[in-house]
This record gives C-alpha cells, sequence and structure tokens, in this order.
C-alpha cells in the first residue's frame, strides 16, 4: 500500500508544481480585476488625490477587459513559435512595471494604461496556460489542475481586497509587484509540455518532458497515444487556418459549446459582482460593514472553490456542475433583483436586511462550484491541437468583450434608472436560458483523454491505440527511429 501510494505521488507531484507555479501568475490577474472593489469608491470620493468621475471610474474597472484581446493575439503566435512555457514567462516582468507604475500614477488615465496592459497579460494567460495545463495532466486529475486556474483568479481578487483594506494604492501596488516574480522564478522549473515538441517534431525531447511530468521512465505507451493524436490532428487539417473552427464539424461544436458556457458566465453577472461588490453592499443599505462583506464575500467564493476542485469535479463531472452552477446563480440574482425591487417601491426590508450578503454568497457559491472554471476547461479540453492556440485566442477575446458588454450594461443601467433590480433580473434570465441549453448541448469529458474528446465530437466512439491507422503509426515510429 505504501508503494502504491509512493508511486502515486511521484506520479503527480511534477504535474502539480507546474499547474500550481503556472497558475500562480493568474494571481495577478485575480488583484487586477478586484483592483476596483476596495480603490474605486476611494478614488470616487470627494476627497481622492486623483479626482475620478462615474464614467472614468467604470472605464478603469473593465480595462483589464478590454486590454486582453491584444495579449490573446500575442500569445497565439508566440505559443507555437516559442512553446507554451516561454510565453507565460514573458509576460511576468510587464505586470512587476505596471504595478510599479500604478503605485506612482497620478491621474486616472495612467492608472488605466496600467491595468489595460495587465489586462493584456490576462488575455495572453488565458489563452495558453489552460493550453499548458491541458496537456501536462493525467485524465484522472485533469479536471482538478484546470480548475486551480479559477481558484489563483479567486484567491487574487481576496488578496487585493484584504491588504486594500489596510493600505493605500502605492503600498499595496508595491507589494503586488513582487508576486509576477515569485511565478517567474517557480515557473521556469518547470518542463515544456510534450505536445509542443511532439508538435515540432522533437520526441525525444517530448519523452524526456513526459517522463519529468509522471515521474517514471516507462511512458512509452503513453508517449505512443500522444504522438498518435497530435499527428492525426495536424494530417487532418495540415497548417489549420481560423476558419477550419467554422468548417470542420467538430470544431465548430466545441465552438458553440464555448459560447453557451461562455455567455452564460459572463451574463449571469459576475462581473459587476466583483467589481461593483462594496458598491453593492452599500447600495443596499447593509448595516454590515462594506469592506468586511466584501471580504467575507470572496473568502467564501475561495472555499466553495477550493472544494469543488479538490473534492467534486473529478467525482461528479463538469457538466453536473455547470447545470447545478448556472441554476443556483440564476436563482441567487433574482434574490438580488427581488430585494432591490421591495427597496425600489419603499417596503422596508429591515428584516430582510441579510439578504443581499446572503443571495451574493449563495451566487459565489453557486458561481464557484462549476462556472468559474467551466470557460478554462472547456478550453483546455475540447479543441485539437492544430487549432488550439487559435481557438484560444478567439474564445479569450470573446470572453472579455462579453465582460466589457455586461460591465457596461450594468453601469449605465444603474446610473440611467437608479436602481439595481432591474439589472439583477437581466442576469437571472441570463442564468437561466444558459441552463436550458448546458443541459441540452454539453457534454461529459469526466476520465476522457483529450483525443477521445476529441473523437467524441467528431461523433465517433471511443478509440483506443489499436483502432489508430497503420500510416499513422509507422509515421510516429519512423519519427522516433
Amino acid at each position: 500500500m505504501k508503494i502504491s501510494l509512493s508511486s502515486v505521488n511521484r506520479e503527480y507531484v511534477v504535474q502539480y508544481f507546474a499547474t500550481i507555479s503556472g497558475a500562480f501568475a493568474i494571481l495577478s490577474s485575480g488583484i487586477n480585476l478586484g483592483w476596483t472593489s476596495p480603490f474605486l469608491p476611494k478614488l470616487l470620493a470627494s476627497n481622492s488625490t486623483i479626482p475620478t468621475t462615474n464614467n472614468e471610474g467604470s472605464w478603469c474597472a473593465i480595462a483589464p477587459l478590454i486590454g486582453a484581446p491584444p495579449g490573446a493575439i500575442i500569445a497565439a503566435i508566440l505559443v507555437d513559435k516559442i512553446g507554451r512555457k516561454n510565453t507565460t514567462l514573458f509576460m511576468a516582468p510587464w505586470v512587476t512595471f505596471c504595478f510599479i507604475g500604478i503605485a506612482f500614477s497620478r491621474t486616472i488615465w495612467e492608472i488605466f494604461g496600467f491595468r489595460f496592459i495587465i489586462g493584456s497579460v490576462e488575455g495572453a494567460l488565458y489563452t495558453v496556460l489552460p493550453m499548458y495545463i491541458g496537456e501536462i495532466s493525467d485524465p484522472k486529475i485533469r479536471g482538478f489542475l484546470t480548475a486551480t486556474i479559477a481558484i489563483a483568479a479567486i484567491t487574487g481578487t481576496l488578496f487585493i481586497n484584504v491588504i486594500g483594506s489596510m493600505c493605500n494604492i502605492f503600498v499595496s501596488s508595491l507589494i503586488c509587484s513582487l508576486i509576477p516574480l515569485i511565478h517567474m522564478i517557480a515557473f521556469s522549473l518547470v518542463p515544456e509540455s510534450p505536445y509542443y515538441y511532439i508538435k515540432k517534431g522533437n520526441f525525444e525531447a517530448a519523452k524526456k518532458s513526459l517522463q519529468t511530468l509522471r515521474g517514471k521512465k516507462d511512458v512509452d505507451q503513453e508517449m505512443d497515444l500522444l504522438a498518435q493524436s497530435v499527428v492525426r490532428q495536424e494530417r487532418t487539417s495540415g497548417q489549420a487556418g481560423i476558419l477550419d473552427l467554422l468548417t470542420i464539424s467538430s470544431n465548430r461544436r466545441a465552438c458553440c459549446i464555448f459560447i453557451m458556457v461562455c455567455l452564460t458566465n459572463k451574463f449571469s453577472g459576475k462581473n459587476p459582482c466583483m467589481f461593483y461588490t462594496e458598491t453593492i453592499f452599500k447600495e443596499a443599505g447593509s448595516s454590515i460593514d462594506a469592506t468586511i462583506s466584501v471580504i467575507v464575500y470572496c473568502s467564501v467564493e475561495l472555499i466553495a472553490v477550493t472544494i469543488a476542485t479538490c473534492f467534486v469535479v473529478d467525482r461528479f463531472g463538469k457538466r453536473k456542475l455547470l447545470i447545478t452552477s448556472a441554476a443556483g446563480c440564476g436563482l441567487s440574482v433574482f434574490a438580488l433583483s427581488v430585494y432591490f425591487f421591495l427597496k425600489d417601491f419603499q417596503v422596508n426590508t429591515e428584516y430582510i436586511f441579510f439578504l443581499p450578503i446572503t443571495a451574493l454568497v449563495m451566487y459565489n457559491i453557486m458561481f464557484s462550484i462549476g462556472l468559474s472554471f467551466g470557460m478554462v476547461t472547456v478550453l483546455s479540453e475540447l479543441f485539437p491541437t492544430n487549432v488550439k492556440a487559435k481557438a484560444l485566442c478567439i474564445a479569450d477575446t470573446f470572453s472579455v468583450i462579453m465582460g466589457s458588454l455586461v460591465s457596461k450594461i450594468f453601469q449605465i443601467s444603474f446610473d440611467e434608472i437608479g436602481s439595481m433590480s432591474y439589472p439583477f433580473l437581466f442576469f437571472s434570465i441570463c442564468s437561466f436560458a444558459g441552463l436550458i441549453f448546458i443541459v441540452k448541448y454539453m457534454p461529459e469529458t469526466k476520465g476522457k483523454t483529450l483525443e477521445e474528446i476529441q473523437q467524441l465530437l467528431i461523433g465517433q466512439e471511443q478509440c483506443s491505440s489499436t483502432e489508430m491507422s497503420v500510416r499513422q503509426m509507422t509515421y510516429v515510429n519512423d519519427s522516433f527511429n
């Protein structure tokens, strides 16, 4: 029994380290996204040292989302040229520079610019990291490993809310500038993805990478399967272009599934809840301190995501969790809508003062167990090697456009109508609409290899190594010799 346990530890330890050190970069993204929650109210205050209007504040809030598409495009170009690992490492110094820049900023537009650049890095990271983690992971733990990105993002948001409640912009920004440096040191120690080496025809390096990741020398069988998988995907479409995402049925189905999950994620109201958490609590008139409410809100989300990823996702599968998550989010934001409708009509809400924080916490829990990592999972699993970089670039761009859109919808509707009831009702309707699509179209990928998932999308039976064509086997074997 001890030998078996030791074997399992050796098999997974490098995968865990590589994933955690990679996801550590996402801490900075979580910090950047959650930055407005503690600091935007201070910037909007009458005694602010950096005078800011509501409109300027809203643009500052969505700066990371606007910046993401350029970063995603850069990563899509680099990831197949210099590799998944080097592309990730290339991003770290930029984040350090930008946090130092925020510390010394004197206008809101300077802060906007630096947050825009960090957003570009985030776009790059969300293009390359799901690809890297999906490619290095054993199918038995891939669900957990891909979900660590969500854990890191939430940890970053919680971190900035905690230090933001104690420190000013200058001190907190200097502290945050150290995080990318820690990531860079740790991630420089991990191996490159074996898929990248196979794609480049370097089978020997791919085998060494796989041996390091699996913690054992005997990886010939898995190496053969990986090589066959990459060769099949590369030879199916050759040098794939963007149009292959639409013209090939399996890619088209993967795109539709991603769009469905992405729209449900964004239009459930996550970004407005994150950007304007403290504002929501103040508008609700809660007797609980707004800053404490935000910290509780983020802490619950972190705990929920951690529990879901460690004990639930690889046991129950992602499809069931997405269904539960979408339904729970719909009910939670509907409860918020009801509360603000009652408040609008001057109904006494003294006896339900707890409802805003309760509904938001429940929303966070429900979002965390499925929708929080649903997009990353789809991106890391559903697209074949030959179009993965392009697919992740376009997907990340689409995601941030939708995030920006829903955030501006929230800000404009709140400013024009003066009530949060209608935006939350809209989010509730969107959540339930997404639930219907997920139930109907989302496949279950639990326990399947990336190649088996491709066969599922193609519409064939799951194939084993004996079902591969002799032509592909000959090609791979010749490459080793």
